[in-house]
């Protein structure tokens, strides 16, 4: 049965990403796996369903890093290894980035989830901004400033695979540029002290050098 499950939702992601979420059907997905509709239906009541599960799992992922840091202690976030474990994960998971405004109007549910998922980024963001404010790795920022760092923060990491994927056609490639995107949002509010550590300094060349 998990293996079953399983099948499905790699399968709707290899097509998502081939063909985009809304012009692939249960049909297209049962016809690839060589089953019935029925089948995946016991499975999956709908597409919403499969496109909600594979949203979870991204998060999860790219989320890691983050939930990762001991908010107790003097501890930098480790920009760099988010940024290049997060290239993997965003080529994996692209057809999110290139469709997520249609996904959001096409699918009530997965809308909802959003909203609920908006507010615990929001929340985990200001968190993370605020402990590295605190210990001297991001400049001093008032709450009205750390509000629309967190809003810029949020559209650029939502948008930058789009922007990129209509001037480039290597996904790895755009996939980079989109990190660097993310680098060069937030490398004005670091400090000499972040700037000057290893898990800070060298980021453009790791990112602009990676095969």
């Amino acid at each position: 049965m998990l293996i079953r499950k399983e099948q499905i939702l790699q399968t709707s992601l290899k097509l998502f990403n081939e063909k985009g979420c809304l012009n692939t059907s249960t049909r297209h997905i049962a016809d690839e796996l060589n089953i019935s509709v029925g089948n995946l239906y016991y499975y999956f009541k709908n597409k919403e369903e499969i496109v909600i599960e594979l949203f979870l799992r991204y998060l999860e992922k790219v989320f890691k890093n983050v939930t990762n840091l001991n908010y107790e202690k003097d501890e930098i976030f480790l920009l760099k290894e988010f940024l290049l474990d997060n290239l993997e994960i965003e080529i994996e998971y692209r057809f999110f980035h290139l469709e997520l405004n249609l996904l959001v109007i096409s699918f009530s549910k997965f809308k909802q989830i959003m909203q609920t998922q908006l507010k615990s980024e929001i929340e985990l963001i200001t968190q993370l901004i605020k402990h590295q404010i605190k210990y001297g790795y991001i400049k001093e920022l008032d709450e009205n400033e750390i509000e629309f760092f967190v809003s810029n923060i949020w559209i650029v990491v939502t948008n930058n695979v789009l922007y990129w994927s209509l001037q480039e056609h290597d996904i790895f490639s755009l996939t980079k540029k989109a990190a660097l995107n993310k680098y060069y949002l937030i490398k004005p509010y670091l400090t000499k002290k972040s700037l000057d550590n290893e898990n800070i300094k060298d980021i453009e060349k790791v990112l602009k050098d990676k095969r």
